[in-house]
């Protein structure tokens, strides 16, 4: 019983694991170029895992923890309408399996999906270890109804220029916190504190106390540079501020002491 559990515990931490890890893009042919394409419009047509396993056997493979699905499929925009153009096992150019898929020729009309394409374009400026949370210069953005084109939005990413608050960088940020602490107020330390606060971007950024080791006087502190901490960049993504969250742990030593008091 013991190790049916451990054996249940590891299986389940493999997949927590492998979907924490980037995942290779689909691509699209868009305008003439070939370009990165953030949705998996081919997940709708293979449909629940359960069912897939059994109808299709041969994506029942582990290819890289960078591409759970097992396929990267190839895509283009033609007139009005959304098609695949081929499908790859694990990426591979050499192996297709379009012909597993589809008992027709290809390319073949995407009828089955609706939803939104996430077209990528330029230099990629922001990126996170997990599934499809990277950011480029520009994006474009398609929905689709039954294959069919119905509307399409354009956006810039990134930073305003005429926005001159102070980095978001999270290692920035703890920068800024030590230099606002007033060493002085503070105690020399025999041992360690640390004060783990929530930094929260978005719309309403936002830091918080969520645990501490300190005492009382130095959770004061860093609530009193809280409540003073000058506002952030925003960093936008398809027209809004991106919702990100860090937790940051401020720690209170002698070396953080002589490092920043002034």
């Amino acid at each position: 019983m013991k190790r049916q559990i451990l054996t249940i515990f590891i299986l389940v931490l493999s997949v927590q694991l492998s979907l924490a890890t980037g995942q290779q893009a689909e691509l699209i042919i868009y305008d003439g170029d070939t370009l990165q394409l953030l949705s998996l419009p081919l997940e709708d047509y293979l449909g629940e895992y359960e069912q897939r396993e059994k109808k299709y056997p041969f994506l029942n493979i582990t290819c890289s923890t960078a591409l759970w699905r097992s396929y990267q499929g190839v895509w283009k925009l033609e007139g009005d309408e959304l098609y695949l153009v081929d499908v790859f096992l694990c990426a591979s150019k050499e192996i297709s399996i379009f012909n597993k898929l589809f008992e027709s020729e290809s390319p073949i009309k995407a009828n089955w999906f609706s939803g939104n394409l996430f077209i990528q374009h330029g230099k990629m400026l922001k990126y996170n270890h997990s599934g499809f949370a990277r950011y480029f210069e520009e994006e474009t953005v398609i929905n689709i109804e039954q294959g069919n084109l119905i509307s399409q939005q354009h956006y810039v990413n990134g930073f305003k220029p005429d926005d001159k608050n102070l980095s978001s960088n999270p290692d920035t940020v703890m920068a800024e916190f030590y230099n606002r602490i007033n060493w002085k107020v503070l105690p020399k330390l025999s041992k360690d504190y640390k004060v783990y606060v929530e930094l929260k971007l978005g719309k309403v950024d936002s830091l918080t106390i969520i645990r501490s080791s300190a005492p009382e006087l130095y959770e004061k502190e860093v609530q009193r540079v809280i409540d003073e901490f000058p506002k952030l960049r925003k960093f936008y993504s398809r027209g809004e501020p991106l919702e990100e969250g860090y937790i940051l742990p401020v720690i209170f030593t002698n070396y953080q002491r002589r490092k920043y008091a002034r």
